[in-house]
């Protein structure tokens, strides 16, 4: 029963004579109710709190300005094709200038001709300077079969050269290179793994554990 009904029961009582009976009771009730109130109040600062932290904790999510498909960018000088990149999905986000990439395959050429290619599962690629950075599952294939296997890979259109600081595999029949940190051309005819070289030339094995650059040519 709450407050009001007891004041309105407490009226009728005292019409009856007998208000000393209920002079207690009715003292409890007022102490009661500016307990119910404190308790009241106390209740709707916590609340009003950890609303206020719901309401900033989410991150806000950022959708894409422009979405592609079969997106592809060709890369020319004076008419003669450098790259072609070619990717599953493009996004483009507002205020930046790079482009997100969804599965990317890219053919690099040399005065027009064909002479590698890049696939990776990741990537961007800068609209102002075309320099492209690739992730996941990273492979370049050359036109005879040599093959370069890594996580990481940026392409510098300034110099034309390939670098990382991650793990490679760099195969040549059964010539095989390893180590952390690269340095190439896309045709992989230059090639400098940085640190930590191991190498398995034919059937002889040689390890360079340390800093000493490996190349090949």
């Amino acid at each position: 029963m709450d407050t009001r009904s007891r004041k309105d029961d407490r009226w009728t009582r005292r019409r009856t004579g007998r208000p000393g009976r209920f002079a207690a009771p009715v003292r409890l009730l007022a102490l009661l109710a500016a307990l119910s109130l404190v308790s009241s109040c106390g209740d709707t600062s916590s609340t009003a709190t950890h609303e206020g932290d719901e309401e900033t904790a989410p991150d806000r999510v950022v959708h894409p300005e422009r979405t592609f498909y079969d997106y592809q960018l060709i890369e020319t000088t004076d008419g003669v094709k450098e790259w072609v990149l070619d990717s599953d999905i493009m996004n483009k986000y507002k205020g930046r200038q790079d482009v997100d990439l969804v599965r990317v395959e890219m053919d690099f050429y040399q005065d027009g001709e064909y002479y590698s290619t890049l696939v990776a599962d990741s990537g961007t690629a800068h609209t102002r300077t075309h320099d492209v950075h690739v992730w996941g599952d990273v492979v370049i294939t050359t036109d005879d079969g040599r093959r370069l296997r890594t996580t990481d890979l940026r392409y510098t259109r300034k110099d034309g050269l390939i670098r990382n600081d991650v793990y490679n595999v760099f195969d040549r029949g059964e010539d095989v290179v390893t180590g952390i940190g690269l340095e190439a051309t896309p045709d992989l005819d230059y090639l400098v793994i940085k640190h930590q070289v191991a190498g398995v030339v034919g059937d002889e094995s040689a390890d360079e554990v340390g800093d000493e650059p490996g190349a090949t040519r």
